[in-house]
């Protein structure tokens, strides 16, 4: 008997709809955010602030994957008080010590990216702290089937950074703004505690245990790197003006990642249970579909109108860089298709996810000498992409259209009952 992976696929998708729509309100709160702040600073500013808040992201992506463990773990054992309360201080513990590591490097990041003061940079530690905790709670959350729950929390999140974003970066300017984002996960921290503190145990409460952790954190790691690096080094390599420009444009083109990232998230385990039955190469085209079919529309949309989006959101100071914002775009849509099948082989426990890795430290060796302007950072961007996505492309489709033995009557059955 072969699986309708395609229909199964279908139906999770409809069932993630809830986070979808928070991560598309969140994606145009973080526009908002740029374009409020970015009118309040001057571009040499708004550029150390893009910097640091991309290194912000940069701490948590790696945390999806205590979000992805917390809620496997919290769809066997539960996520009650107990296993809540266990589960998040054990987080925090273990992560004191990279939170402390990052503090002590403070004056070194402040100075390789060139900001103000150690205040910026000394922010990331506890936001790296408070990441890790929130990925966990919404893990927890996940497991237990409370996606409206989940949704809320990027809700909270957004509408907290905007408030106090508006607020505070006008009297305390780029370190004011950083605060906000920092605010802005704590109160989602709350918004999650304070669901999950509702429910009593129903086992011994068990705590979540991070050995589970690694070859998730690799992969999804190396796809941040791979799609991140390129504005970290912009930033080192460019005049301050320059760097914003080109933050402005990056964050206007990354945002066609957020959408599909949050659908990316809710798919996994279903490539998870597909990926060794019959039929599982529909399911992947589905799953392609759906995360990078969003992300290269909306690509598609921002390549259109470059200018107007820029004027819109950051007024005419940015409006010359449409160039600048079509090339990142266009990596940006494609970099979906990277996500997807580096999640693929994530979900087979394949060598296939360090690819991204190897994409990243490509991009850097190039960025490293090609680096004059804005532009040419942006086409070495572009290089990198075209064979990393190739090599990926060629892996991953070999592996999930070769043909696999048939299912028993007892595996199908377990296969289908996962699906659903």
């Amino acid at each position: 008997m072969q699986i309708d992976l395609g229909r199964a696929g279908n139906a999770l998708l409809r069932a993630a709809g809830p986070i979808a729509v928070a991560v598309a309100v969140q994606s145009a709160g973080n526009l908002a955010f740029h374009a409020l702040v970015g009118r309040l600073l001057d571009p040499a500013a708004y550029g150390a602030l893009g910097t640091v808040l991309a290194a912000m992201v940069m701490l948590g992506i790696p945390l999806g994957a205590l979000q992805t463990a917390a809620s496997a773990h919290a769809a066997t054992h539960g996520a009650g008080r107990d296993t809540t309360r266990r589960s998040l201080r054990s987080v925090a513990l273990h992560g004191l010590l990279p939170g402390v590591a990052t503090l002590a490097c403070a004056p070194l990041i402040s100075a390789y990216f060139h900001l103000d003061g150690l205040s910026e940079a000394t922010q990331l530690a506890p936001y790296l702290i408070v990441a890790a905790v929130l990925a966990t709670a919404r893990g927890l959350l996940l497991g237990t089937g409370q996606i409206a729950a989940v949704a809320s929390t990027y809700l909270v999140a957004t509408g907290v950074r905007l408030v106090l974003g508006l607020g505070l970066a006008v009297p305390f300017g780029v370190a004011g703004a950083l605060a906000a984002t920092l605010l802005g996960e704590v109160a989602a921290l709350a918004a999650a505690v304070r669901v999950l503190w509702r429910d009593p145990d129903r086992t011994s409460g068990v705590r979540l245990r991070l050995s589970a952790v690694g070859s998730a954190a690799v992969a999804v790691t190396g796809l941040f790197l791979f799609s991140t690096v390129d504005l970290l080094l912009a930033r080192h390599h460019l005049a301050g003006a320059a760097s914003g420009s080109y933050v402005a444009a990056a964050t206007v083109a990354k945002t066609a990642l957020a959408l599909p990232a949050g659908i990316m998230a809710a798919v996994f385990p279903r490539l998870v249970a597909a990926h060794d039955r019959p039929g599982r190469g529909r399911l992947l085209l589905s799953v392609l579909a759906a995360v990078a079919g969003p992300a290269l529309f909306g690509a598609a949309v921002l390549a259109a109108a470059p200018a107007l989006v820029l004027r819109i959101l950051w007024g005419d100071g940015y409006a010359g860089d449409t160039t600048l914002v079509q090339i990142l775009a266009a990596v940006a849509g494609i970099t979906s298709v990277v996500t997807v099948l580096t999640n693929a082989a994530l979900a087979r426990r394949s060598w296939t996810t360090l690819i991204p890795w190897a994409g990243a430290v490509l991009e850097v060796v190039l960025i490293q000498r090609w680096h004059s302007s804005a532009a040419q950072i942006a086409a070495c961007s572009a290089a990198a992409l075209l064979p990393t996505l190739l090599v990926v492309a060629v892996t991953e489709g070999r592996a999930w259209t070769r043909r696999v033995p048939q299912a028993l009557p007892e595996e199908t059955a377990l296969t289908v009952a996962a699906l659903r």
